[in-house]
């Protein structure tokens, strides 16, 4: 498998001179297998830069798997202006957590007037919604896709994938290390070649109940799992590019005195990663 990053940042979109090198679109991960299949990960506002690439690539109709891990806005901002939605010959499959109401009614929300000018129905793409539930497994073309539910203020799923003897796992939005009860996120990466992990807070600015991780308890996640390679991910939106440089420093070097095989990554638009 490969993996490449469209958007990194959480919260809200970053552009600006401080976040040039690391990026400031939100969340959005591509992932192909070996036999170029796409499955995409989150909506984030980097959405829009993959959707210009695919229909710039595409010299055919795209099938394309979409997996949400939950509908704050950094998460499904891109896809309003997703121009593969907008090509009659695009099958588009979304699947997100399941909500009290329909997930397509809450994404509908959005676009509805007066909030965009083309409603979600109106899109001319074939688009199917799946609503899965915790500890569900899919598959989406060549890939097996396993969910586990996160502690955050919404519901949110993790996702393990899986193809071509691979797997990497999807865990961003999740306060989990700090929940006091079992950490899903562990079980789901257990042996993961690769895991993409929430990373928004230091030690010092950790702010307890909105849902997001501490750098160390990444670390110490990934190397609780087992996993060969970290990939620290959803970036504050005030965190610098000079900033992220150091967190990457530092999260090495917490990484070899607590397990010294694991590999950290620092997430930035346009990074690719052999999976």
């Amino acid at each position: 498998m490969r993996a490449r990053f469209w958007g990194t940042r959480g919260s809200i979109p970053t552009p600006g001179q401080r976040t040039v090198r690391y990026g400031g679109n939100t969340a959005c991960v591509e992932v192909r297998d070996g036999g170029d299949a796409i499955l995409v990960l989150d909506a984030g506002t980097g959405l829009r830069e993959l959707g210009l690439y695919l229909a710039q690539e595409a010299d055919g109709p795209l099938s394309l798997e979409m997996f949400l891990s939950h509908l704050h806005w950094d998460h499904i901002q891109g896809i309003p202006f997703f121009r593969p939605a907008y090509d009659p010959r695009t099958s588009l499959r979304i699947r997100a957590p399941r909500h009290a109401h329909p997930v397509k009614e809450l994404l509908g929300m959005g676009m509805d007037d007066p909030f965009f000018p083309v409603d979600l129905d109106a899109l001319p793409a074939k688009i199917d919604i799946e609503e899965i539930p915790d500890g569900a497994e899919r598959g989406a073309g060549p890939f097996r896709v396993r969910s586990a539910l996160l502690h955050h203020p919404a519901p949110t799923l993790a996702y393990r994938v899986e193809a071509d003897g691979r797997s990497l796992v999807y865990a961003t939005d999740t306060e989990d290390p700090f929940s006091g009860k079992d950490n899903p996120v562990i079980a789901l990466a257990s042996g993961a070649d690769c895991l993409i992990h929430d990373a928004q807070y230091e030690d010092d600015d950790y702010k307890k109940g909105w849902g997001h991780s501490t750098i160390a308890s990444a670390v110490d996640v990934a190397a609780r799992a087992g996993v060969r390679r970290l990939v620290l991910y959803h970036h504050d939106p005030d965190r610098s590019d000079d900033a992220l440089d150091e967190v990457g420093k530092r999260a090495q070097k917490l990484a070899r005195e607590r397990a010294g095989a694991l590999e950290v990554l620092v997430a930035y638009e346009g990074m690719e990663l052999a999976i």
